[in-house]
């Protein structure tokens, strides 16, 4: 049984019964789609990453504090989604056929396509499980030294790509049609297909949907105990700054299920064949395309929520421009300054002209702009 259709990380290609028919209005949708899921992406995760470094670049931390180290490596994971997911898909949609062209880059381009999703559901496990023994356990979570964070890192990287090793036995370049060749599918089995896609679906949304309902429901039953004690009460230990936390991950974990979840149950209807005359709209390949999408739409996602509810990552990428800004307004003086000094003393400069560079923008020369911490730490 070979086939397209069969692979879950791969979406937004046509499903037809015959590999050289393409219709081509849904192949534009297609490629609109992934390439507004792109930009949106590449963009709100490298602000996420500069606001990340200038935090810790002008307030002079040697250690990020650990919840911003787990949003540092989703952001990582969601842009790995987007260079390795969404762009390769891109590609290939503009060009119908795969463009690599042989069987290696087909492996190659298979095996990192779903490691952004697989990557970004097991980080969100360990933000929840971090968050989870904090509020819940607070007391010993000050024994949860970063050492532990780490290895919660390290294992979500290593399982991440182990999970994705299936692509490259699954997936070759080959034949489809007489003269035609593409990345494609080939199952020895008839229940090789229906077993790949249950498999795939337990393990990069089931199991992490389990795990954050678990933790997050917990969360939420310690803070509504939290609020029944007095203020003065030594039961009051959450802070405002841990429940600012908590709102921002329940937000990525509620669109995390709404932007995977049609994707995830999309896919397993159509490989295991249910009747359609029950859910009628999956008999359009257009919505059922679109569908597929979706589960890249949570990668461009994230990024904005962390950058919208985070006032500390919004001062500190503000930081970052100004002090950018001023940077290029200083040196655009100086050059202007070292044009005149050149001119009226035959290219003398001397140190009172360098103060001069600064004080003409009312600041001193290479100011740079800090602000206390908003959440007060």
């Amino acid at each position: 049984m070979d086939g397209s259709s069969a692979d879950p990380p791969v979406q937004g290609q046509n499903r037809t019964t015959d590999p050289d028919l393409r219709d081509e209005d849904l192949a534009q949708l297609e490629i609109l789609t992934l390439l507004i899921i792109l930009v949106i992406t590449l963009i709100g995760n490298i602000l996420v990453l500069a606001a990340l470094y200038s935090r810790r670049h002008y307030r002079r931390q040697i250690k990020m504090p650990r919840m911003y180290y787990f949003i540092l490596h989703l952001s990582i994971a969601d842009l790995l989604t987007g260079i390795f997911n969404v762009l390769p898909q891109l590609w290939w949609d503009v060009s119908y056929r795969f463009p690599g062209n042989t069987n290696w880059s087909c492996k190659v381009v298979k095996f990192v396509q779903p490691s952004g999703s697989f990557l970004s559901s097991y980080i969100l496990m360990a933000i929840a499980i971090d968050r989870y023994r904090a509020i819940c356990h607070p007391l010993t979570y000050h024994a949860w030294n970063s050492r532990r964070s780490r290895i919660m890192i390290l294992t979500a990287w290593c399982t991440a790509f182990t999970f994705c090793i299936p692509q490259i036995t699954i997936f070759s370049y080959q034949e489809v049609k007489p003269g035609i060749y593409d990345c494609w599918a080939s199952w020895d089995q008839d229940w090789g297909e229906r077993a790949y896609v249950t498999w795939f679906s337990i393990s990069v949304f089931i199991v992490p949907l389990f795990c954050l309902v678990y933790t997050y429901t917990c969360i939420c039953m310690a803070l509504w105990q939290n609020t029944t004690y007095p203020t003065t009460s030594p039961h009051k230990i959450i802070s405002r700054a841990k429940i600012n936390t908590i709102k921002q991950t329940i937000a990525v974990i509620t669109l995390y299920i709404i932007c995977s979840l049609p994707f995830i149950f999309a896919q397993l209807w159509q490989t295991w064949s249910l009747n359609d005359t029950v859910y009628p709209v999956f008999q359009d390949n257009a919505v059922l395309t679109i569908i597929m999408l979706l589960s890249s739409l949570n990668s461009c996602v994230n990024p904005w929520i962390y950058l919208l509810s985070n006032r500390e990552l919004i001062t500190a990428l503000r930081t970052l421009c100004i002090n950018i800004l001023s940077y290029d307004d200083t040196k655009l003086v100086m050059d202007t300054a070292s044009g005149v000094s050149s001119s009226r003393d035959g290219g003398r400069r001397t140190d009172s002209d360098n103060m001069t560079m600064g004080t003409f923008l009312n600041r001193p020369s290479g100011l740079s702009y800090t602000t206390p911490d908003d959440n007060g730490r």
